[in-house]
């Protein structure tokens, strides 16, 4: 298992075969923050409106996750949902917020409980500038084939791609960082996956066993552009 030191400005990776490995971290473009946050406000008006059923396409925060593994076709790519979290400033009162809501929405039936899950989901994804630049995450579901190269090499990239008329398209390269129950920044995941976990969009899972931070070392622009 890679052992990950994290300063302000580089990754200290300690690799499972003895070596060693330095990453720069990088900053997410205002614009990235800007569209992943507005693409989940989008989607809370729409189930607002039309119901959890409506949901056809295929969201802006379910990018691309490729690891390396080993053998004759060593890149592994697999749909994950990969999120925005808080600024650590920020963190405990945004888990704070969709924590409370989803325990006071319990005795609700889930159609019932929708506007308010939706309300709180809004607060905290409302703003931009909530979120830290630096970091991404999610939870880890099924274990399989992603999950244990991690464990070897934990280095990853992301292509999240967007809707027409622009396409916009973004690769980020960096480090993913295993975090487990009682982390706080595994709790809000958590807390934001369970808000919405039954609705019909969601393929239902019982148990997420632990999570990722994703580091950002590298922003490449992938958006495609005309050309004469």
């Amino acid at each position: 298992m890679t052992l990950i030191e994290v300063a302000e400005d580089r990754l200290l990776l300690s690799l499972s075969d003895g070596s060693s490995l330095e990453v720069p971290r990088a900053v997410m473009p205002g614009q990235f923050l800007a569209w992943q946050s507005g693409s989940r406000l989008a989607l809370f008006e729409k189930l607002a409106r039309e119901g959890a059923s409506s949901v056809k396409q295929h969201p802006a925060h379910l990018p691309v996750l490729a690891t390396i593994g080993d053998g004759l076709f060593p890149i592994n790519l697999a749909t994950r949902g990969i999120g925005l979290l808080p600024l650590p400033e920020r963190l405990e009162e945004c888990t704070g917020n969709l924590e409370a809501a989803h325990r006071k929405t319990g005795e609700l039936s889930w159609a019932e409980s929708l506007p308010r899950r939706l309300e709180a989901a809004k607060a905290v994804y409302g703003d931009p500038a909530v979120f830290d630049p630096r970091l991404l995450g999610g939870l880890e579901i099924f274990e399989g084939r992603t999950a244990a190269n991690l464990e070897e090499r934990p280095l990853a990239s992301l292509l999240f791609s967007g809707e027409p008329p622009d396409y916009p398209s973004l690769q980020l390269n960096g480090v993913m960082q295993r975090i487990g129950p009682g982390d706080p920044r595994f709790q809000f995941f958590l807390a934001a996956r369970q808000l919405f976990a039954y609705d019909a969009f969601h393929i239902p899972q019982g148990r997420y066993p632990y999570g990722y931070v994703f580091h950002v070392s590298e922003v490449l622009d992938k958006t495609p552009f005309p050309r004469g």
